[in-house]
C-alpha cells in the first residue's frame, strides 16, 4: 500500500480523496503491532482484516491502571 495523488483533475472530482488513508491506517495498525489486510474483487466489494494484539493493549491498560493508583 503506497499513498498516491490522481494525476488528472477530472479525475479526482469524480473520485474525491487524496489516496493517503490506507496507508495512513496501514502505519498505524503496524505501529501497533498490528497487520492490515486487503482484499478487492471488481462488482463484488473490498473486504479491509484489521488484527491487533490484544497482549500489547492489556499490558497497557495494566500500565495505566498502576500509573493512576500512584
Amino acid at each position: 500500500m503506497e499513498p498516491f495523488g490522481q494525476v488528472e483533475s477530472r479525475i479526482s472530482r469524480k473520485y474525491e480523496g487524496t489516496g493517503l488513508g490506507l496507508p495512513l491506517a496501514k502505519q498505524l495498525v503496524e505501529m501497533h503491532g498490528g497487520t492490515l489486510t486487503i482484499a478487492s474483487a471488481v462488482n463484488v466489494g473490498t473486504t479491509v482484516i484489521i488484527l491487533l494484539p490484544r497482549e500489547r493493549m492489556i499490558e497497557r491498560r495494566r500500565h495505566t491502571d498502576v500509573q493512576a493508583s500512584a
